[in-house]
C-alpha cells in the first residue's frame, strides 16, 4: 500500500476515533445537534449583536444557509429574535435558556478536548508541529475547493 493511501486511512481513523471519544466522554445533550447547529449557537453566544450576516461570515457559510439554520434553532427554542429600539429593521439573535445550556456545554467540551490533545501535541518539536500544521492548512484549502466545486 502506498504511503498516501496509508495517510488517508490514518486521517479517516483519527476522525472516527475523535467522534467515538467525544461520544464516550461527553454530555449527551449536544448529540442531537449537528456540527453546524452547535457552532451557530456558539457564534450567537459569543458575537456582539449577532445577525445572519455576522454569523455567516464567521462560519464561512452563505446567508441563506444561516437563515435556514436559525429558523430551525428558533423552532427548537434554542435562540430568539430581537431588534434594537434604534433599528427595528435589523434582526438579531440571542440564546434562550436552553440555548445557553448548549453553549456552555459546547464550551466545556471544547476546553476538555483542547487540554487533552495539547498534552499529546506537546510531545512534538515546534518544527514537527509546523509541518503538520502546514499540511492541514493546505488540505483544508483543498477540501474547501472541492466543496465549492460541488456546490456550484
Amino acid at each position: 500500500m502506498r504511503r498516501q493511501e496509508q495517510l488517508l486511512k490514518e486521517i479517516s481513523l483519527m476522525l472516527e476515533r475523535q467522534d467515538m471519544l467525544s461520544k464516550l466522554t461527553e454530555n449527551q445533550c449536544l448529540d442531537e445537534y449537528g456540527y453546524s447547529e452547535t457552532h451557530c449557537i456558539d457564534y450567537i453566544g459569543r458575537l456582539e449583536l449577532p445577525n445572519v450576516t455576522k454569523v455567516a461570515e464567521h462560519m464561512g457559510m452563505t446567508r441563506g444557509a444561516i437563515s435556514k439554520m436559525t429558523k430551525k434553532l428558533l423552532a427548537k427554542g434554542l435562540i430568539e429574535k430581537y431588534t434594537l429600539e434604534t433599528n427595528k429593521k435589523e434582526i438579531y439573535f440571542r440564546l434562550t435558556g436552553q440555548g445557553q445550556l448548549l453553549f456552555d456545554e459546547h464550551e466545556k467540551r471544547h476546553k476538555r478536548w483542547e487540554k487533552r490533545d495539547m498534552e499529546f501535541l506537546s510531545r512534538y518539536s515546534s518544527e514537527e508541529v509546523e509541518t503538520v500544521y502546514k499540511f492541514m492548512q493546505e488540505f483544508n484549502v483543498y477540501l474547501e475547493t472541492q466543496i465549492e466545486a460541488i456546490a456550484e
